[in-house]
């Protein structure tokens, strides 16, 4: 049944599929027992230097964008993943990019131009609290600022972010690098991470990094992050916004799916090196198999995340790939 349904989704536009998965997805949640306990594989305790540990049921989690207001994530911890980045959340609601923005495009690969529309801050904290009780693995909320907002005042709208989830999510992911937001990429440097540190609260705190930076200035923000107190690691990559151009001629928005892979994968392998274990490394890119998450394994990192291939695959995917991470 669940087959069939994820089957005649994809039969419809992108966007409106999506709304339609959230919406069997919310439903569901309502009916989840407030006890309900997963049985998964063993329960693994990933170390964070200066934080307490985190206890992920497996090392597979979902990225941000799917479950943008968090709305469904504890039914979405039922299909099998370890671990869920809800938003991206920015302090006040925005709608987002004109429509069309979301597009299917072979193989296995989206392009999408959101621009981080979402509830804001407000009614995402209360969706939070509603349904935190029926959700047993990890929740990180992924913050961004608002479009309207300068960069030069970007720094306020994220301090206002760690303030308003700070006691309701498990830790944050920082979004630099959306390519849907003008401006916000130009946040990626070493700079406006030690800003960043500075409002830091004692969560675990990963930063999101773009797949075309140069090794040159990727090194140049590892580095800090490897040197940070306040940074727990990063999360390797972001959509693609060159490949998107070269590959598929779309002048904005940015690609995730198969043909990303390589190159986050070698991203994550020069984070490996620089990071020396000191830091969390999460990855995501292009992994739409089994094979490819345990390539991400061994080339360094601690924890794998999935989007486009769990929008094409479904649900039998996630344990698949999430039993096959199991140590």
């Amino acid at each position: 049944m669940l087959w069939l349904v994820h089957h005649l989704l994809l039969k419809f536009p992108p966007e409106f599929a999506h709304q339609v998965a959230v919406c069997f997805l919310k439903i569901y949640q309502y009916i989840l027992p407030k006890s309900f306990v997963l049985s998964q594989t063993k329960v693994l305790s990933i170390k964070i230097k200066g934080l307490d540990a985190l206890k992920f049921p497996n090392r597979l989690g979902l990225a941000a964008g799917f479950d943008k207001n968090a709305e469904c994530f504890a039914s979405l911890s039922r299909v099998g993943f370890g671990f869920i980045e809800v938003g991206t959340v920015t302090p006040l609601p925005q709608t987002g990019n004109p429509k069309p923005r979301l597009w299917r495009v072979a193989p296995q690969g989206l392009i999408n131009q959101m621009g981080f529309n979402n509830c804001g801050v407000e009614e995402f904290k209360k969706n939070i609290l509603h349904f935190r009780s029926r959700c047993i693995v990890p929740i990180l909320a992924n913050i961004g600022k608002n479009k309207s907002t300068s960069n030069e005042s970007a720094l306020k709208d994220y301090q206002q972010l760690f303030k308003e989830l700070e006691n309701e999510v498990d830790g944050f992911v920082i979004n630099l690098s959306s390519p849907n937001t003008e401006g916000l990429r130009d946040l990626q440097s070493v700079e406006f991470l030690e800003k960043l540190e500075a409002i830091a609260p004692s969560k675990a705190i990963w930063v999101k990094l773009a797949p075309d930076l140069s090794q040159e200035a990727l090194t140049e923000l590892l580095e800090k992050i490897r040197s940070s107190s306040k940074l727990t690691g990063c999360v390797l990559t972001n959509t693609s916004r060159k490949i998107a151009l070269e590959q598929y001629q779309r002048m904005e928005g940015g690609y995730s799916g198969t043909k990303l892979f390589e190159t986050s994968l070698e991203r994550v392998g020069w984070a490996a090196e620089i990071l020396k274990g000191e830091k969390t490394l999460v990855a995501i890119g292009g992994v739409d198999s089994t094979e490819r998450a345990l390539k991400m394994r061994r080339a360094g990192a601690d924890l794998v995340e999935v989007y486009t291939a769990f929008v094409y695959q479904g649900a039998k995917f996630v344990k698949t790939v999430a039993s096959a991470l199991a140590d």
